[in-house]
Parts: C-alpha cells; structure tokens; sequence
C-alpha cells in the first residue's frame, strides 16, 4: 500500500471460535473463566446457553487487522473497542475497518467484528499513523 485515503477497507481477518482457541486464549491470557471453556458452566450463565469466545480475543483479531493495514504496529497510536454481544463458539467471525477520517498525518478507523450469521460482536475505532509515500 503506498497511501491511505478516506473510504479505504482494511483486508478483513477471518476466524471461527473454537474450543481450542479458547483454551490457548485463556491459557496465554491468564483469563480462566470457565464461561470461556466449560459448557456446563457456561450453559447456566451464558446468554447464548453456551461458551463463548474471549471478548479480547476478538480485539485482538480487530488489532491485527488494523496493524496489517498500517504497515506493522509501529504505526498504531491507539485501539479502542466496545464488545456488543457474545461470540459464540463454534461461529465464524471476520474483523476489519475503513478509514473515515484523516488529520494531522492520523487516519481513524472504524472497526467491526461481525459474525457470519451478521450478529456484530464488537466496534471500535483506531488511530494510525500515515505514512510518508516513499519516492
């Protein structure tokens, strides 16, 4: 990408939930609740009646895609987030953006994660540095 402009899409990041990356999440995390791994446990207190993925998991697939498009987190100034409902495991969800502003050598993206069935699991914004084009 040799510029940023207003209206550009970030490359979306695609990834279901599963128990697997709930385990390695909470593991890596330090955030063992059970809601994250334990259906039985899950079924009694989850709204969805079952495990759902960690809300910063999803963050971070947000991050990533926002990182890819900046060109290396070097260039990230800030990601903000707010988890609108429950991933629940064994979905699919894709996590992206598009620039809707720029200032001051700073583009703000809106970002979303949205599962396939079109519930919005998260939205937020990101700052990112622009970068000078090379030439």
């Amino acid at each position: 990408m040799t510029s940023i402009e207003v209206g550009d899409e970030l490359p979306a990041v695609e990834a279901t939930s599963t128990l697997t990356t709930s385990v390695m999440y909470a593991g890596a995390s330090g955030d063992l609740n059970p809601l994250h791994y334990d259906q039985a446990f899950a079924a009694d207190v989850s709204p969805t009646g079952g495990i759902i993925a960690h809300g910063m998991y999803s963050m971070g697939l947000a991050s990533r895609a926002l990182t890819a498009y900046a060109g290396g987190p070097e260039h990230v100034l800030e990601v903000s987030v707010r988890f609108t409902r429950p991933w629940p495991l064994g979905t699919s969800a894709t996590f992206g953006g598009k620039v809707t502003a720029i200032a001051d050598g700073v583009a703000t993206v809106s970002l979303v994660g949205q599962t396939e069935g079109g519930d919005r699991v998260l939205r937020g914004t990101g700052r990112i540095r622009v970068r000078a084009e090379s030439g």
